[in-house]
C-alpha cells in the first residue's frame, strides 16, 4: 500500500512552524499497521501547488493524508482546492454548520460569516464531525485512491488520526501482519557507536527490523518486530530488546515514552528521596525538563538560577573566596553549589551546572563548551567535566540531559 502525506502552509516552508504532525501519523501508522509512509510533501497556501499536490498524489497512490488549511481565514484554501482538483462543486454541509454553531455558542464566541467555510466541504465526500474542534474531516474517494483531509491544529489533527484515519487505512490494507515497537533510548553513544554496537544482532532477529533515530542529546534505537499475531511479534521485540540491553549497557536510560527526567525522578519516587538544583549556564533548563513530569513536586524541592557570583553565594552559600581563587566555572565551585543548596533546602540530593556555553567567554583550560556538573549527598560529592560542541542552545540542552544522567548513573550504582 503506498501512502503519502501532503502538509499545506506557508509557515511550515519559512520555518515558523516544525511540523509536529506527520511524525504523530508516521508511527502510529506504523505501530498498528505495520506501514510505512512513502513520500511527504509540503506546499504552501497557494492554489495551484496545493491542487498540483493532490492531483499527483492521487494518481500514484492508495492512500494519502492532507493536513491543514481547513480553517475559516481567506488562506485557509485546501477545501477549495480538494473540490476544484477532483471537479466537484463545495457545498456546504449541515451537520458541520450545526456543529460549528453549537460550539460558538458554548463558547460564548460570536459566529461569524467566515466560520461558515469550516462547513463547506467537496460534494461526495464523506464527512466526520471533529469532536475536539471545528473544521471535519473528509474523505474522497478518487480511482484507488482514499484522500483523507484533517486540520492542521495538532490536538485536533491527532485525534482524528488516531480515532478515525489509521483506523480506516488498516480495514483498507487488509492489514493481517501484527506489529510491535520498541525504542530504546541512549545518552552520551554516538549514532555510528550505536549502530555498530547492534549490527551483530540483525540476523540473529530476523522478524526485527533494527532503525536509529538521533534526537540530540540523545540516540535511539528502534526495533519492530513484524509477525502473524501480536503474541509473536511482542516476543520478538522483547527478544531482541533484551540482547540490545545487553550489549549497550547503562548507556540504555529508558525506552518508548520514558524522558531522563521521567526515569530519574521514578527512581527517586520510589526510594522516597528528593533533589534540588543550582543551575548556571543552563539557566532553567534542568528545571524545566523536571517539572514537564507530571508529579515531579514529590521529588524536586527547589531551584535556584545562580547565574551571577553573588547569587552562587546567596543561594548555594559558595564561599566568595572559593569563587575569586577558582573561578565560577570549576570543578570546586560546582562542587560547592551541588552540596551548598542540598544543604540549603534539606533535599536527599543535590545538581549543579556552571560553564560557558558561549558565543563569548572560556578561556586556554576551560574552552567554550566547558561545563562542570556536580552531584552531591551526605558523604558523596562528585564532580564530572564536559565539553560540548555547538552553538550555545545545544551547550545547554546537553549539559542538562547529562547532568541529570549523572544522577541516573549515580543511583544505578548505588
Amino acid at each position: 500500500m503506498r501512502i503519502e502525506t501532503i502538509c499545506t502552509g506557508d509557515e511550515l516552508l519559512t520555518g515558523l512552524t516544525a511540523d509536529t504532525n506527520s511524525p504523530f501519523f508516521q508511527r502510529l501508522l506504523l505501530e498498528r499497521c505495520a506501514l510505512q509512509v512513502r513520500r511527504c510533501v509540503v506546499v504552501p497556501d497557494a492554489r495551484e501547488d496545493i491542487i498540483e499536490a493532490l492531483n499527483a498524489a492521487a494518481a500514484r497512490c492508495d492512500v494519502v493524508l492532507v493536513s491543514g488549511g481547513l480553517g475559516p481565514t481567506a488562506d485557509d484554501l485546501t477545501a477549495e482546492c480538494a473540490a476544484e482538483a477532483s471537479g466537484v462543486e463545495l457545498l456546504e454541509d449541515p451537520a458541520v454548520l450545526v456543529h460549528l454553531e453549537a460550539r460558538y455558542l458554548k463558547r460564548n464566541f460570536k459566529f461569524t460569516p467566515n466560520n461558515r467555510r469550516q462547513a463547506r466541504v467537496p460534494a461526495g465526500a464523506e464527512v466526520v464531525l471533529n469532536a475536539e474542534g471545528s473544521a471535519p474531516l473528509f474523505i474522497q474517494r478518487r480511482g484507488s485512491c482514499t484522500l483523507f483531509f484533517v486540520p492542521g491544529v495538532p490536538r485536533e489533527y491527532r485525534h482524528l488520526v488516531e480515532t478515525h484515519v489509521v483506523p480506516r487505512i488498516a480495514e483498507l490494507g487488509g492489514v493481517r501482519d501484527q506489529s510491535a515497537l520498541r525504542v530504546l533510548k541512549t545518552l552520551g553513544l554516538a549514532e555510528s557507536h550505536l549502530d555498530a554496537l547492534v549490527r551483530p544482532l540483525f540476523e540473529k532477529h530476523p522478524k526485527v527490523t533494527f532503525g536509529f533515530r538521533t534526537h540530540a542529546p540523545e540516540n535511539h534505537l528502534k526495533l519492530m518486530a513484524r509477525a502473524a499475531s501480536l503474541a509473536e511479534a511482542e516476543v520478538a521485540v522483547a527478544a531482541a530488546e533484551a540482547e540490545s540491553r545487553s550489549v549497550l549497557g547503562a548507556s540504555v536510560f529508558g525506552r518508548d515514552d520514558d524522558s531522563i527526567a521521567s526515569v530519574v525522578l521514578a527512581r527517586l519516587r520510589a526510594a522516597r528521596q528528593t533533589l534540588s538544583l543550582a543551575e548556571s549556564c543552563t539557566g532553567g533548563l534542568v528545571s524545566s525538563l523536571f517539572t514537564a513530569v507530571p508529579g515531579a513536586s514529590e521529588v524536586l524541592v527547589g531551584a535556584a538560577i545562580t547565574y551571577t557570583e553573588p547569587t552562587k553565594t546567596l543561594w548555594a552559600k559558595v564561599s566568595p573566596h572559593l569563587l575569586k581563587t577558582q573561578s565560577a566555572v570549576s570543578e570546586a565551585v560546582a562542587k560547592a553549589m551541588a552540596t551548598g543548596i542540598r544543604r540549603e533546602t534539606g533535599s536527599t540530593w543535590g545538581l549543579s551546572v556552571t560553564g560557558y556555553a558561549g558565543p563569548t567567554g572560556g578561556d586556554a583550560q576551560n574552552p567554550v563548551g566547558t561545563v562542570y556538573l556536580g552531584l552531591s549527598r551526605e558523604g558523596l560529592e562528585q564532580v564530572e567535566r564536559h565539553t560540548f560542541f555547538g552553538d550555545r542552545e545545544r551547550v545547554r540542552s546537553f549539559a542538562a540531559s547529562t547532568v541529570i544522567d549523572l544522577l541516573r548513573r549515580t543511583l544505578v550504582l548505588s
